[in-house]
């Protein structure tokens, strides 16, 4: 297993639009996001359940790019009130990762990106900081851990800043959609600059941008996301990376993230290719199932 990268290109891979395979998200993709494994049975305990996609990880992990499962998501919250809690999440993933064909020294996926703490969630921070050494202990100390923070909740900063010190987290991922004001690109950067430097300590490498592209209110337009990651990368040369909310968003566009943010994120020289203000006819949009952030 290799670590995730040290430049991120990622995108979320929704279940409920799996008709979009897996293989077919491009390589300029270099992380793809499961979305998501939800709770089940006990609290702390979760399940993919979606092991048809087995072959399709071995595939994309192949060529290259990495696979993380998501696990919570909207109304998926998890209080990890105990340590019977975290041992059940733990003891899930292990569950998941064999029924995919993995090992635990040869996983299936690269590693676990933490939605759990949803909405009002407070996140528990000595329990979230166990669980990481744990699946770092069962899985190798190259297996990712990573999250999609509320870029303004002070609780998930704190466990986000204690877990980055000690070095148990990847990378943090701050998502500036689906929320008032969050897709604002002044309120991108002003947030992006508190995470780098007040949550990553300085290191802007613990810290991953995250976009929604979308026509709809509080998402970004291709222009706007392209010029918030410049203006992003120009104050801090060292950002780990962007990802997307969510496959089919870009797949409905031909896969414009791919082609013209993934390039600017990589450090490459992106060509102003025309991209349609509007989706193709018999398209639709499809919008995020309901994950609010109210401020």
């Amino acid at each position: 297993m290799a670590e995730l990268p040290s430049k991120v290109v990622g995108v979320y891979w929704t279940r409920w639009n799996f008709g979009i395979h897996l293989t077919q998200v491009p390589q300029a993709y270099n992380v793809l996001y499961l979305f998501a494994a939800g709770r089940s049975g006990d609290v702390g305990g979760i399940a993919w359940g979606m092991n048809e996609i087995a072959a399709d990880i071995r595939t994309v992990r192949a060529r290259g790019q990495r696979v993380v499962l998501s696990a919570g998501g909207a109304g998926q919250e998890i209080s990890f009130s105990s340590r019977e809690v975290s041992r059940r999440f733990v003891d899930s993933v292990v569950r998941i990762n064999t029924e995919l064909g993995g090992t635990t020294a040869r996983p299936a996926i690269d590693g676990v990106d933490f939605n759990t703490f949803e909405s009002d969630a407070t996140p528990n921070t000595d329990e979230y900081l166990w669980m990481f050494r744990e699946l770092k202990r069962r899985f190798g100390q190259e297996f990712g851990i990573t999250c999609p923070p509320a870029p303004w909740k002070t609780q998930d900063k704190a466990m986000i800043q204690e877990a980055l010190s000690k070095d148990l987290m990847t990378y943090a991922g701050p998502q500036f959609y689906d929320g008032r004001e969050l897709a604002d690109p002044a309120y991108i950067i002003k947030s992006t600059r508190e995470w780098v430097e007040k949550v990553a300590g300085g290191d802007a490498s613990k810290i991953v941008v995250g976009f929604g592209m979308d026509s709809g209110t509080n998402y970004s337009s291709l222009d706007e996301v392209r010029a918030a990651w410049r203006m992003v990368e120009k104050e801090f040369p060292t950002i780990r990376g962007a990802f997307l909310w969510q496959h089919k968003t870009d797949f409905d566009r031909g896969w414009a993230f791919a082609k013209q943010v993934a390039p600017l994120v990589m450090e490459n020289i992106v060509p102003d290719q025309p991209v349609p203000s509007t989706l193709p006819a018999g398209t639709g949009r499809r919008r995020r199932q309901s994950r609010p952030r109210v401020r």
